[in-house]
């Protein structure tokens, strides 16, 4: 048994009074944090806001992890999915800069957020991450590159099995960000990593590689929620080279 290391995501900005605070839980600062983009002109707390949240995350070594934020539409079709996906690249490229992004290697991450209600469709997926892929690649001429994750909950069967069907029509994935709440873990303390918990029963075998697991939510009073990310993989090649850490 192993542990990894420790995530953070909230809905609510990052600030240092709640980096200290994550710290102070998991004994050591977290290696990433999860905010939401969904497009340039969406407002409210759990858009990422850059002029207040880059020089913490910065400060704190903390690299950013972008969830696509369109929960509603992801049982939709391969359209929408494209017109979304062309939305949350613009929002990334937008927030950082193409100058900024070519300086900490060209390919980033960013996962879509699926709830479950819906469930997530294969069409939406394989439009989403063409949306995603080619609007980045037209921003920055050809310098940045999107790699499409999913974030779900364990029990989502029919979402994973979306994931397996748009990956076999030749769909990219580069992992996923698996939730399961412990109720031995409700504190927040991070625990064992199991993949017996972690990883979905179905699909059978399992098609892309987990990346970390969301353990526990409403942490520190409802502030972030939790997650350690897999100890078998290599952290910093597999996971937060592809993360980028906010400019001072």
């Amino acid at each position: 048994m192993a542990q990894g290391q420790p995530g953070a995501d909230s809905l609510s900005p990052v600030t240092s009074s709640l980096i200290q605070a994550a710290t102070n839980l998991y004994g050591t600062a977290p290696v990433f944090w999860g905010r939401y983009f969904t497009s340039p002109t969406t407002k409210g707390t759990g858009e990422y806001h850059h002029a207040s949240e880059n020089g913490p995350l910065n400060a704190a070594g903390i690299r950013l992890l972008p969830v696509a934020r369109q929960t509603k539409n992801v049982g939709g079709s391969g359209q929408q999915g494209r017109a979304d996906g062309a939305l949350n690249a613009q929002d990334f490229v937008e927030t950082f800069g193409v100058a900024t992004l070519n300086a900490q290697g060209n390919q980033f991450i960013m996962t879509l957020d699926v709830e479950g209600d819906p469930e997530l469709n294969p069409d939406y997926y394989t439009g989403w991450t063409q949306g995603l892929i080619s609007t980045a690649q037209q921003m920055s001429g050809g310098a940045v590159q999107m790699l499409p994750c999913l974030y779900a909950s364990h029990g989502h069967t029919d979402t994973w099995n979306a994931l397996e069907t748009a990956m076999d029509a030749g769909a990219p994935c580069a992992g996923v960000w698996v939730a399961r709440y412990m109720d031995s873990l409700v504190s927040g303390k991070m625990g064992q990593w199991s993949d017996i918990d972690v990883t979905p029963a179905s699909p059978n075998p399992f098609p892309a590689t987990i990346l970390a697991w969301q353990y526990a939510e409403n942490c520190l009073h409802g502030s972030i929620d939790c997650t350690q990310t897999n100890p078998a993989i290599d952290l910093q090649n597999d996971f937060l080279q592809f993360l980028v850490l906010p400019p001072a």
